[in-house]
């Protein structure tokens, strides 16, 4: 995804996807990775948070499938706090993990996240120099196919 994601601080919030590189038997439609065939799938993210906050900040991130939370998927991450007041001092964190889900066809996955104050934010950086480099997406996330139901 290239754009920023904000949230209320407590509050459950969908990490949205708006690129797709390729797809083979997925789907993606703002939050939702539907799949086609049933089977065993590998699911990997990662997002690129910020922390504005002079302090630590915790976030959760969690998986829903087809709207129900799965048990056991939240992950508790602190963000450090940024470094100084001066603006591009921000405290930056990659976030990342996979988890292996049994889906039906049409069964659909979204990620869900959460922080405890609004100062953390999940951003997308532009192209940079000193050294040349290529932009950073906010969410990456890349659902594959690993075997079929049995």
């Amino acid at each position: 995804s290239f754009v920023d994601q904000t949230t209320t601080a407590n509050t459950a919030t969908l990490m949205t996807l708006n690129t797709t590189d390729f797809a083979n038997g997925v789907s993606i439609s703002s939050s939702k990775i539907t799949v086609v065939n049933p089977g065993i799938y590998n699911l990997q993210f990662s997002a690129q948070f910020q922390n504005t906050d002079n302090q630590i900040q915790d976030i959760s991130i969690w998986l829903k499938q087809n709207g129900v939370d799965i048990v056991g998927s939240t992950g508790f991450v602190s963000i450090p706090a940024r470094k100084s007041a001066s603006a591009g001092e921000e405290a930056h964190e990659i976030i990342g993990w996979n988890y292996y889900v049994s889906m039906n066809a049409g069964d659909y996955i979204e990620i869900y996240w959460s922080t405890t104050l609004a100062s953390v934010t999940i951003q997308t950086y532009a192209a940079g120099t000193g050294p040349v480099r290529p932009s950073t997406a906010s969410v990456v996330a890349t659902l594959s196919f690993v075997s079929a139901l049995n």
